[in-house]
This record gives C-alpha cells, sequence and structure tokens, in this order.
C-alpha cells in the first residue's frame, strides 16, 4: 500500500493481492490512529460478504470467487477497547454488470484500489447493544 497525506485527507492506493480490510487497518495502526471514514473503488477477488440479521443476532456470508469491479466502497474506524475495528460496504459488479452488495468481510485487490480516508479528529469507540447484537458508535 502506498499513500499520501493532504491538509484533511488521506489518499492510499492498495496494492494489488493485498487483502483491504487488513491493509485499512494496519494504516489506522500506524497513520490514523483515531480511526476515521473510508470511501474507495477498485477491483477484487475472492471476495466475501455478509448479511446481518438483527432478529437472529447473526451474520451470513456469501464468497464469491470470480473477478468483480469494485464500484463502491464505503466504511468507518472505531474501536472496542483498544482495537481496531472497519466496518465497510461494498457494492460489486460482474462482468454482465450484476451486481452484490453487503457487508464487506474480505476482499484481495486484483487490479486496483483507491481510497480517500477522512481521519476522526477523536477516537470513537463502539460498544455492544444488546437490541441488535452488534457494536455500534458511542460518543
Amino acid at each position: 500500500m502506498k499513500f499520501k497525506k493532504f491538509t484533511n485527507f488521506y489518499i492510499l492506493k492498495i496494492s494489488r493481492g493485498e487483502e483491504i480490510q487488513k491493509t485499512i487497518e494496519k494504516f489506522c495502526q500506524s497513520q490514523a490512529r483515531n480511526g476515521g471514514f473510508f470511501i474507495g473503488i477498485g477491483a477484487v477477488e475472492g471476495v466475501t460478504l455478509a448479511h446481518y440479521s438483527v432478529k437472529n443476532k447473526k451474520y451470513t456470508q456469501k464468497e464469491i470467487k470470480i473477478p468483480l469491479e469494485l464500484t463502491s466502497l464505503i466504511g468507518n474506524i472505531c474501536f472496542s477497547e483498544e482495537r481496531v475495528i472497519v466496518h465497510s460496504h461494498a457494492t460489486l459488479a460482474d462482468k454482465n454488470l450484476k451486481t452484490f452488495s453487503g457487508h464487506l468481510v474480505g476482499a484481495k485487490v486484483s487490479g486496483a484500489c483507491e481510497i480517500i480516508f477522512f481521519p476522526f479528529s477523536k477516537k470513537i469507540k463502539k460498544v455492544y447493544d444488546n437490541i441488535t447484537g452488534l457494536k455500534l458508535m458511542s460518543f
């Protein structure tokens, strides 16, 4: 991964073969220690998406093994204790322009991944919510 810092944001270029979620997590551990918000585009493979059922308080996952265009990536980085939590959603398209979307569990960059990252000025924590079964922002 390469990145460049500007006045109020970073631009990240995640390299081919790198896993998006893990790379963003490492970036936050070394550079954006308060977390932040990000958007991005690119081309990926080896994707795992998930859908959360509030009723069952469980994720169901689906692996997609074909090459996909990452048409939209959006997410935030917060903390539970000192652990970095990368929470992102993605919309992807296959060669026939059929789309897949959901909670991004993992994806490997196959062509490119360009991200604009806006750091938070203060750390935002996530705490467990009994109603949803999720860790939600707390401020």
